[in-house]
């Protein structure tokens, strides 16, 4: 049955009042409407306080509501920001109902009440009720404390990360003003780079160089990938050298800006490991992750974060319910005999989908059931992120069949045998254009 989610959800809170509520910093905007969706008295404001949710919030209710349960009450509230946490973490612990309502089902549907994009909080309310009444929401769920812990160190993970890329683009913009030849020799994000960085930073510098100390120095820190050899290319482009040329004090602020960026990315890239340490020592202790890891190109970090963005699996019966969460759900536009373009949503956990994308680049170079869908696809069309895209429900297939049968994975003679054939075809393929090229070079 189409839409049987949908019926449900309506079923759910058929006969209730709903209280929708519309967040923000210093106040809440709220209004109740009945099991026919009439608005009781006015829309209320109370504030974001211990009197406001204590007090105001159940006055302002048993006005409205006479007999206030949780067997004929629910609240909607907008996940908007992190606004909506605390008051609907009080709001279940009081033992009612809690549904979330998507900020995009609020934007879509404010134009329906008085044919005006206009928005006000107390608006926003009404269409918040109205979106939970009509069954546009997700339950709201407690998760276990130790959930919570790993899914809040994966946020910080993401966020640290955020931070070193802008650190990095800001000290790559400093050299390319002062140097811009190292950043064709070196790539700025090697430990090499940072390492030269810490100690030179404009022409001179690397042409006064103590040559030994640089070079047992690039030797420790890149393990012998550089020494002598990439020296002597960073000093004789240090010689004509295109970047600006500086008197004293300017020599001295740049020198002050780079130790600040170096800094900088020093602290982000210690803090960044020992939050990984400590997420990937949580998950370890969870079910999937040894599950997860038996995937060849499943690494411990993306295991971890995995598990901590999807909250440990348990609350995913099916692998395309993972694929809506992240955003990976697609989007079909049919109409009589027109037949639209399909995309992924895009409306999903942004982090979680950064992942799932990392994991099936990796396992796409391993895992047969997933390779041999990337390989058909590129035989069709060479489209690398979008057939990537495309694979990853093959991968988060795997992974629930893995989970439901709580075994790890194994390699199956009859998908080896395929991936050899559809290899030795890709090969003969090559081999062909190779061929026909040499031809008409000659």
């Amino acid at each position: 049955m189409q839409f049987q989610n949908l019926q449900m959800k309506r079923h759910f809170v058929s006969g209730k009042f709903i209280v929708g509520i519309d967040p923000s910093k210093e106040k809440y905007d709220a209004a109740v409407i009945n099991p026919n969706g009439i608005l009781q008295r006015t829309t209320f404001t109370f504030k974001n306080n211990h009197d406001g949710v204590q007090s105001q919030l159940w006055f302002f209710i048993r006005q409205r509501i006479k007999s206030c349960s949780p067997e004929d009450t629910i609240f909607a509230i907008e996940a908007s920001c992190n606004l909506w946490q605390k008051l609907a973490g009080y709001i279940t612990s009081q033992g009612f109902t809690v549904v979330m309502i998507n900020p995009l089902s609020t934007h879509k549907a404010r134009v329906l009440i008085n044919h005006s994009f206009s928005k006000t909080d107390a608006k926003d309310a009404l269409v918040i009720a109205n979106a939970g009444r009509e069954g546009y929401f997700d339950l709201y769920r407690i998760h276990p404390d130790p959930v919570k812990a790993m899914h809040e160190l994966s946020i910080t993970y993401d966020k640290l990360k955020k931070s070193l890329s802008q650190a990095k683009l800001r000290l790559r913009a400093l050299v390319e003003q002062v140097f811009p030849e190292f950043c064709v020799i070196l790539k700025l994000n090697t430990h090499t780079a940072l390492y030269l960085l810490e100690r030179y930073i404009i022409p001179q510098d690397f042409l006064n160089a103590n040559i030994l100390e640089a070079i047992q120095g690039m030797g420790k820190v890149s393990r012998k990938q550089h020494g002598l050899k990439t020296l002597k290319k960073l000093q004789e482009a240090a010689k004509n050298s295109i970047g600006l040329s500086m008197d004293e004090e300017q020599i001295r602020a740049v020198r002050m800006s780079r130790d600040a960026w170096v800094a900088m990315i020093r602290t982000l890239q210690i803090q960044q490991g020992r939050i990984l340490e400590q997420l990937i020592t949580m998950t370890k202790s969870c079910p999937y992750f040894e599950i997860l890891t038996s995937i060849k190109g499943i690494s411990d970090i993306s295991a971890a974060l995995f598990i901590a963005e999807t909250r440990g699996l348990d609350g995913f019966q099916h692998y395309k319910q993972i694929e809506a969460f992240a955003g990976l759900g697609l989007k079909h536009s049919d109409s009589g005999k027109y037949r639209g373009y399909r995309h992924i949503s895009h409306i999903g956990n942004n982090r979680l989908r950064s992942i799932i994308y990392l994991m099936t680049v990796e396992t796409k170079n391993h895992i047969p059931e997933i390779r041999i869908k990337y390989l058909n696809r590129q035989l069709r069309q060479d489209r690398y992120r979008r057939n990537i895209v495309s694979c990853s429900s093959n991968l988060l297939k795997l992974i629930m069949a893995l989970v439901k049968e709580n075994r790890r994975y194994e390699f199956r003679e009859e998908s080896v045998k395929e991936l050899e054939k559809l290899e030795n075809k890709i090969q003969s393929i090559q081999e062909k254009k190779t061929k026909k090229q040499y031809k008409k070079a000659s």
